[in-house]
């Protein structure tokens, strides 16, 4: 009887990181820096209509209101405006344009035949990896970027300043040195809110975890704790409640992506209880504690106990439902579609 030895090292655990480090981009005002030569360059290169092309020159030079001062907009588009960030994003898509061979190989397709641009991208990752050439891959949202870098630090600091000065030809915009910098995906990066890196564990080995930052954390603790003050005690428990409950049921699904968010979750609904305990105690000096926990009723369809006045009761975080991990199904934005592809 043959018995199979315990697991080597060499047992299907991911030993070694596919992206080493990561650049964190950021661009300094960047919707206020926007060249508008270059903008409607990149968008007469889609739009033939001239019509569209001159209504889009005349609300970038159109100004903007400040309470009593009017500012003139001779470059960058206005963030209060409808279609400031679709103009933002058809700039700044020259940073996809830059690592298109690792992305969407879009203008190598020969017009003879059928090609998978995405495909072709994902063989190209995979023989320079293989071939120990550095590979890049952005990930981008608005004016919001990271860097993935398959190689070694010197790469990945080479590629940092050349898209420094790729930025600044092509759309007229800098980097801030100060905040664009290169870190170890282990030791991981801050993106769109989130926490990311790469941790250890025993089963799989190295294992992608989006996280919630502790600052954020610190931040809704904070922001809870001052809504629940003495300086507000003058308001009703139902309209305590109705402030409270815009904050986590929209900072709850925001971060139900993340790692152990049930449990992070949970402790904030704990949280948020014994403020308002503490907060009712102020309002009601004199109040018994057996009077104070009549305004606690039984959540809907379980027995937890949480405040509730009328029609409001305390929103509970915990009862969100988490997934984790679950891209596989998201299929493509419409806003990430180049006409003409199929589903455009």
């Amino acid at each position: 009887m043959t018995i199979r030895p315990r697991a080597v090292a060499h047992d299907g655990k991911r030993r070694k990181a596919p992206y080493s480090w990561v650049i964190e981009g950021d661009i300094k005002s960047c919707f206020d820096r926007i060249d508008h030569h270059q903008l409607m360059d990149r968008v007469r290169a889609r739009i033939a209509d001239r019509k569209v092309t001159r209504l889009l020159c005349r609300f970038l030079k159109a100004g903007a209101l400040s309470e009593t001062e009017f500012i003139r907009t001779d470059a960058g588009t206005p963030q209060g405006g409808i279609i400031s960030p679709l103009l933002a994003n058809i700039a700044l898509s020259a940073i996809e344009e830059r690592y298109e061979r690792w992305v969407n190989q879009r203008t190598s397709r020969k017009p003879d035949r059928k090609a998978d641009g995405k495909k072709a991208a994902m063989n190209a990752r995979l023989t320079d990896r293989r071939a120990g050439r550095a590979s890049f891959f952005p990930i981008r949202y608005a004016d919001d970027f990271v860097i993935l870098v398959a190689g070694t630090h010197e790469h990945a600091e080479t590629e940092k300043q050349a898209l420094a000065e790729y930025l600044r030809e092509q759309l007229g915009l800098e980097l801030s040195p100060q905040k664009t910098k290169t870190t170890a995906t282990t030791d991981g990066f801050h993106f769109l809110g989130h926490r990311v890196r790469l941790r250890w564990d025993h089963r799989f080995g190295l294992t992608p975890r989006v996280e919630i930052p502790k600052e954020k954390l610190l931040e809704l603790r904070h922001r809870l704790k001052k809504l629940t003050g003495r300086d507000r005690v003058h308001l009703s428990l139902e309209e305590m409640l109705r402030d409270l409950n815009h904050i986590l049921r929209g900072w709850g699904n925001f971060y139900r992506h993340c790692t152990n968010a049930k449990r992070f979750l949970n402790q904030m609904d704990w949280y948020v209880g014994d403020r308002l305990w503490r907060w009712m105690r102020k309002k009601f000096p004199k109040a018994t504690s057996g009077w104070l926990c009549r305004h606690r009723r039984p959540v809907h369809g379980g027995r937890r106990l949480v405040w509730a006045a009328g029609a409001n009761e305390q929103y509970l975080m915990g009862k969100i439902p988490v997934m984790r991990y679950r891209r596989g199904w998201m299929r493509t934005p419409d806003f990430a579609v180049a006409p003409g592809e199929p589903g455009a």
